[in-house]
């Protein structure tokens, strides 16, 4: 009796499968399909941007299957498909932001417009001739990396020596109270936030104890939900910590040869990104938008070109759609509010002064306030702060 029912809950599993994939729409069908795939953690800043491509008179459909940062590097660098899997295993969304699901065939082999990565393609494969010159890396908004717990655990900040004893010793790390695996959230090889953090700490990113997870969203969950909550720690990119404020915490994080930990921001209820954009806060990155060029030297596919510039802020920004606001939005930062720059995975830094700075109106649209002067033309402004860009005096 068992087995017959077993067997029934079978059949029935694989009609309801069968049904679902026979209406699954095919992501081709959609308006300007552009195929993006790899970090899991840019996805928030996709599902802003969507919304407003498709209301545009001639509309763009972003098409997203997260795999992690390296495989969007190897979408691009080597050419791998995103393979047919006949279910709705790719988000697209509308202009309110519904994701909804679509499908390519079984038999489709399908090549990625955009390779998304939150590190540089480096860091996930050794390039000692660079990328080809068929291939080009757009770098986008900075994003930051963090060690992160549930919201209930008194522990507050870690420091680059304890983070390499936790995830590269786990149970024999010594490093209470983080010492259960079972409650020591990591994420995978392919991850760039375990890749990005694992270049700050030393430890290389497969070498990493704790519990593995499949994305930001399931280490979100799990470490939301461990128990005991007081031994748990993960890793997520600042965006997804910061918007679940309420069930985790970002922990302020102590790079090597410093005297204190940072937050990415000035303290943990603001969103400016202050320690990022200044360089005291070490474990940040820009996102890198890989995509192969034409002989023109553009991107063989003009809306990939387009949603590029929309995300790197070299092309003006579709109907009403204010991407300093919506990188604000989303806690990350876009470069012309940058005051250091790298060149590497977790490199040195140096000091940029970036065409049309706009850390002030940033500053504005991130916490609601900036000391910043206002102004409506640069004689507005004083000799420390001369030039009135966004509306706001900037130093340069």
């Amino acid at each position: 009796m068992r087995k017959a029912l077993i067997g029934l809950f079978i059949l029935i599993a694989s009609t309801v499968g069968a049904s679902r994939r026979a209406r699954a729409v095919d992501c081709s069908t959609l308006p300007n399909p552009v195929y993006v795939t790899g970090s899991t953690a840019a996805k928030p800043l996709l599902v802003e941007l969507s919304k407003y491509l498709s209301t545009l008179t001639t509309p763009t459909t972003i098409v997203y299957l997260g795999q992690g940062s390296c495989a969007g590097v190897d979408a691009i660098l080597n050419g791998t498909p995103i393979q047919g899997a006949g279910t709705s295993a790719l988000s697209t969304w509308d202009a309110v932001g519904t994701e909804k699901m679509c499908d390519i065939a079984v038999s489709a082999a399908l090549n990625a417009d955009i390779g998304i990565s939150d590190v540089f393609a480096s860091t996930c494969v050794s390039l000692p001739n660079g990328l080809g010159g068929n291939v080009s890396d757009f770098l986008g908004p900075v994003q930051a990396m963090t060690f992160t717990v549930p919201v209930g655990s008194p522990e507050l900040s870690i420091s680059a020596e304890a983070a390499y004893y936790v995830m590269g010793f786990g149970v024999n790390s010594g490093v209470a109270p983080w010492t259960n695996e079972s409650v020591i959230f990591r994420r995978d090889v392919n991850s760039g936030t375990q890749r990005m953090i694992a270049a700050a700490i030393g430890v290389p990113a497969d070498r990493w104890k704790g519990t593995a997870t499949t994305g930001s969203s399931d280490l979100l969950q799990k470490l939301s939900m461990a128990s005991p909550r007081e031994n748990a720690i993960g890793i997520l990119a600042a965006d997804v910590a910061q918007d679940n404020r309420t069930v985790v915490k970002m922990l302020a994080y102590q790079h090597t040869k410093q005297s204190c930990g940072y937050y990415p921001d000035h303290d943990l209820t603001s969103n400016e990104k202050a320690n990022v954009r200044d360089g005291h806060y070490a474990i940040w990155g820009p996102l890198h938008l890989l995509t192969r060029l034409g002989n023109s030297g553009y991107p063989v596919k003009p809306a990939a070109g387009d949603v590029i510039g929309f995300l790197t802020g070299t092309k003006t920004a579709p109907g009403q759609l204010d991407l300093i606001f919506l990188e604000a939005q989303r806690h990350v930062v876009p470069q012309c509010a940058m005051k250091v720059k790298r060149s590497q995975e977790m490199g040195p830094m140096s000091p940029v002064a970036p065409t049309g700075a706009c850390g002030c109106y940033y500053e504005k649209v991130a916490n609601g306030a900036t000391r910043c002067a206002a102004c409506q033309r640069s004689t507005d402004c004083p000799a420390s702060a001369p030039i009135c860009s966004y509306g706001f005096c900037e130093a340069s």
